[in-house]
């Protein structure tokens, strides 16, 4: 059966617009995956400081699983960068990577209830989009770093020491200090 011109020149411009579409999706997937790629590195360098996993959670934080999809992790739609972690409860031993301070479009990290040990980061100041912190109930040692102060968004709770540039959390509306072994002084707000 042969085709008319009109319908030949219809199949070839619907030939090449399939071809086109499935380049641009090829090419649209590649350019979500550099821009988490930032992300995917600083949550693999998160799990590498983490010496016991007895729930496994981390088990599907792979190269073979897309990271949005990854247990305890939330992209944004739009751009597909972490915009919250949450971990609380999951019995996790270890300390927390500076790299955490690389998760720039995080708005919430919830690390409650683990038993992660040595000192709070102080790339966490890096992280001007947050929102929300919950570090409660580890085994942290020494002082909340200063640069927590940097966080203007943060709204919820900090405990521990608090820094004395706390006053540059304007959008703060809680402050816990309980359940800490000492609170020295508390910055005039």
């Amino acid at each position: 059966m042969r085709m008319s011109p009109t319908n030949l020149c219809l199949f070839r411009i619907h030939a090449i617009l399939l071809l086109l579409l499935m380049l641009f999706s090829s090419f649209s997937s590649n350019v979500n995956v550099n821009r988490n790629g930032t992300d995917q590195l600083a949550l693999l360098q998160f799990k590498a400081k983490i010496t016991t996993d007895p729930l496994g959670v981390l088990n599907s934080w792979n190269d073979t699983i897309n990271l949005c999809q990854w247990y305890g992790v939330t992209c944004g739609r739009r751009h597909l960068r972490v915009t919250k972690l949450v971990l609380n409860s999951s019995q996790l031993s270890g300390s927390i990577s500076p790299h955490i301070g690389n998760l720039s479009f995080l708005r919430l990290l919830n690390l409650n209830n683990n038993s992660f040990s040595d000192e709070i980061p102080s790339e966490i100041g890096h992280l001007r989009r947050l929102e929300t912190l919950y570090l409660a109930n580890n085994s942290f040692s020494g002082e909340i770093p200063s640069e927590i102060g940097h966080l203007s968004r943060l709204k919820n709770s900090i405990s521990g020491e608090i820094p004395g540039n706390i006053s540059s959390c304007t959008n703060l509306a809680i402050i816990n200090i309980q359940n800490n072994h000492r609170v020295d002084s508390l910055p005039l707000i």
